[in-house]
């Protein structure tokens, strides 16, 4: 039976062969980014708080802090990665901190309805045969009486969303599809995020369509990833973060070089065949436009030979070329008030979808074979200018 969650869809969604390494390989890995860790600590430290208040254990602020700095002391290990290298540990603890407090002064004395889950496991079926199952893990789930319930999250990132964003939000959504199955009374559902970086609180709400319409696309989502057979790498500036960079095909040679001490990383050979390759791809194009310039040059003083010559056709000693002249139509440069009026012209006529909003070439064509009506051409001739152009052609004598 397929099970999926909330994460394993967003890594797939993030980068297929991330998503090939952790669910399909199950690769484990040692490496925790600092992000993660941090995170995982607000959460136990706040299900603590939660957990001990139900059982009427009030904890101060002073205890909370300490539970928190004890979990981090205990799980803190050398694989955790910090990106950003200006920052330490301590840097981060210290955020934990702010978050931990700024939440507490916040919500204190948690007497905001009746808590009934936390981190709450379970399965939501998604199909009718019972086929294929969603991971549910409520961070808190709160009864607030009369029929409304809430689900609450708690996000410890750096970056704040804005209201449409939650309003699309899936994870939360499915969870509360399995809270309207599992409590019969619930005829209400406020989806709750707590940005506690930010000190702030934000929500949604979904009707039942709404809801329905999330467990038909979630149910497609994981069929299409069911029937993938080939996982590529999506490279983004997420892969910093990612635990599976060392082994990453897009990725595995850079972090080699870095554990390299500099006498071997010098040596290497990937290194040293794309410091060769690169330095003769540049003596090449420098010799390609050292060459064109030279052409170019060249093809200025046959043109004047030809005209002073009064010849159409020059020979050398074993080739010939041909110097054709012909008129070329110049349309009005970008962003000039003649190119503006032109284009207001064209929409007036009702034509400009028909030169891909103002293809210069198509419209060049279209006055030169007059290919619309006469008077329209009349409208539109004095935005071109006439111009002499010549072309070269070689062949053997």
């Amino acid at each position: 039976m397929p099970l999926f969650s909330h994460s394993q869809i967003g890594t797939y969604e993030t980068c297929p062969l991330q998503y090939k390494f952790a669910y399909i390989d199950k690769i484990k890995v040692k490496m925790e980014t600092v992000e993660a860790f941090l995170g995982s600590r607000v959460h136990e430290t706040l299900e603590k708080l939660y957990r001990d208040k139900r059982y009427q254990k009030f904890m101060k602020l002073e205890e909370l802090l300490a539970y928190f700095n004890k979990k981090w002391e205990e799980n803190w290990n050398d694989n955790i990665l910090i990106v950003k290298k200006e920052y330490n540990q301590e840097n981060y603890r210290k955020m934990g901190e702010k978050y931990l407090a700024d939440y507490y002064n916040r919500y204190q004395p948690f007497d905001q309805g009746r808590t009934i889950g936390l981190e709450t496991k379970d399965l939501l079926t998604l199909d009718e045969d019972g086929d294929y199952t969603y991971h549910i893990r409520i961070d808190r789930l709160m009864d607030m009486g009369d029929g409304l319930y809430e689900v609450h999250d708690y996000k410890a990132g750096m970056s704040l969303p804005q209201q449409e964003e939650l309003d699309n939000d899936q994870q939360l959504a499915m969870y509360s599809l399995w809270v309207m199955k599992n409590f019969k009374d619930c005829r209400k559902l406020r989806l709750v995020w707590h940005f506690v970086a930010f000190d702030k609180e934000a929500d949604s709400y979904r009707t039942e369509e709404q809801l329905e319409n999330l467990r038909k696309e979630v149910l497609a989502k994981i069929k299409r990833i069911e029937g993938v057979s080939h996982f590529s790498a999506n490279v983004s500036s997420l892969c910093d973060w990612c635990s599976y960079k060392p082994i990453c095909p897009m990725w595995k040679h850079a972090v080699e070089l870095e554990q390299k001490p500099e006498n071997e990383y010098l040596g290497d050979q990937g290194l040293k065949l794309v410091d060769e390759y690169v330095r003769i791809k540049e003596e090449q194009d420098q010799r390609r436009a050292e060459a064109e310039e030279k052409l170019e040059k060249l093809k200025q003083e046959l043109i004047a030979f030809c005209q002073r010559e009064g010849v159409s056709v020059v020979f050398g000693s074993e080739n010939k070329i041909g110097v054709n002249e012909y008129e070329s139509l110049k349309l009005p440069a970008k962003n000039t008030k003649e190119r503006e009026e032109l284009v207001s012209i064209l929409k007036s006529m009702g034509r400009l979808d028909e030169v891909t909003d103002l293809d210069v070439y198509s419209l060049a064509r279209i006055l030169k074979n007059r290919e619309w009506d006469e008077k329209d051409i009349a409208i539109l001739q004095k935005f071109g200018l006439k111009e002499k152009s010549f072309r070269l052609s070689v062949s053997k004598k």
